[in-house]
């Protein structure tokens, strides 16, 4: 899938008063037409553990049946283990390979995701702690401490058209209280996301630059270091606080933002989960009619069961507040009812 990036389109609105205010739209583009999933293998329960415990044909055994009961999908955003890569970075950078090969195999692009900065409390993926970027907080900083992960990832992939685009990190400024209140660690998360950028930059990365960020962080934020923009819109229909007219709105707003700054813009994960089937298919259903109204392009979460969390039901392990978002079950069933995808 070749890359095209048309995020400076012009777009107009309706202006007919007997009509109801039009809801914004991006323009068309190779970013509005991506159909994806987040994956994580089933194996594994952190990254770290997915990672070293690469195994290729579970791998291409369950993006086969993404293929078979999804048979539209064109892209995947697949996370990375930076914590895997220091263990054995030789073999870590066979297995990236691998992964791209597999991808293409099934006609899928790949977003790689570099780092990842979400926690979990019920399973932890792992990643980049405060430790990591915050100066002075702790003796695991080093200078240069991500250079050769980036060199083995994005340097010698630099000009691999099988990859549509790089995320720098999955969920930054994932904070328990308002980062008003913390702006030493919003600045120095800042500075570090910007000294990623620069890198991949220099590293001659042909595919644009993205941050996957959570609702709760403006896209103004990340945007001087995004060629484009990223956003993670769930409805969480459990949250009884939640509204649907505030989830639109927000939805309007960032389409708004997109177009005025010229940027493409994509969902790189949504979709939130449930143990009820008929449940989270409705969910499913409005969340997925609300970006393609949008005409916003979309990486659902999550292709497949996984021993990480909410990504599994009960009997694999402990579930958390969003349930479980696969898809796909362990046994490599099609989850009842969500062949709902295939609608959108």
């Amino acid at each position: 899938m070749e890359t095209k990036i048309d995020g400076g389109s012009k777009h107009t609105f309706p202006n007919d008063s007997n009509q109801e205010k039009e809801t914004p739209q991006l323009p068309d583009s190779f970013w509005t037409q991506i159909r994806g999933f987040n994956y994580q293998p089933s194996y594994g329960s952190s990254g770290f553990e997915l990672w070293r415990k690469f195994d290729e044909k579970t791998i291409e055994q369950e993006l086969a049946r993404g293929k078979k009961y999804f048979p539209r999908m064109n892209a995947l955003r697949w996370w990375q283990s930076w914590d895997a890569f220091l263990r054995n970075p030789e073999g870590y950078g066979r297995a990236f390979e691998t992964t791209l090969v597999l991808a293409e195999k099934f006609g899928l692009s790949v977003m790689p995701v570099l780092f990842n900065r979400w926690h979990d409390k019920v399973l932890d993926y792992g990643g980049i702690y405060l430790d990591h970027f915050l100066p002075g907080v702790s003796w695991v900083q080093q200078p240069g401490m991500f250079d050769a992960f980036l060199e083995m990832l994005v340097g010698k992939h630099a000009k691999d058209r099988r990859i549509f685009a790089w995320d720098l990190c999955n969920e930054p400024y994932s904070y328990s209280c308002p980062p008003e209140k913390i702006p030493e660690i919003v600045a120095a998360e800042t500075a570090w996301l910007e000294s990623l950028y620069r890198q991949c930059k220099q590293l001659g990365a042909r595919a644009p630059i993205t941050v996957g960020i959570h609702p709760g962080v403006p896209l103004k934020r990340v945007e001087p270091f995004s060629d484009v923009l990223s956003i993670h819109p769930y409805w969480v229909h459990n949250n009884h606080s939640a509204s649907r007219q505030t989830y639109e709105k927000k939805l309007n707003e960032d389409v708004a933002f997109a177009l005025k700054v010229g940027k493409p813009l994509i969902a790189t994960e949504c979709c939130w989960g449930d143990l009820n089937d008929h449940v989270r298919v409705e969910s499913v259903r409005y969340s997925l009619s609300q970006l393609r109204k949008r005409n916003i392009g979309y990486l659902v979460y999550l292709l497949h069961h996984s021993l990480i969390a909410d990504a599994h039901r009960p009997e694999f392990g402990p579930v958390g507040f969003p349930g479980n978002l696969a898809f796909i079950e362990a046994d490599g069933s099609l989850r009842p009812g969500h062949e709902i995808f295939n609608e959108f």
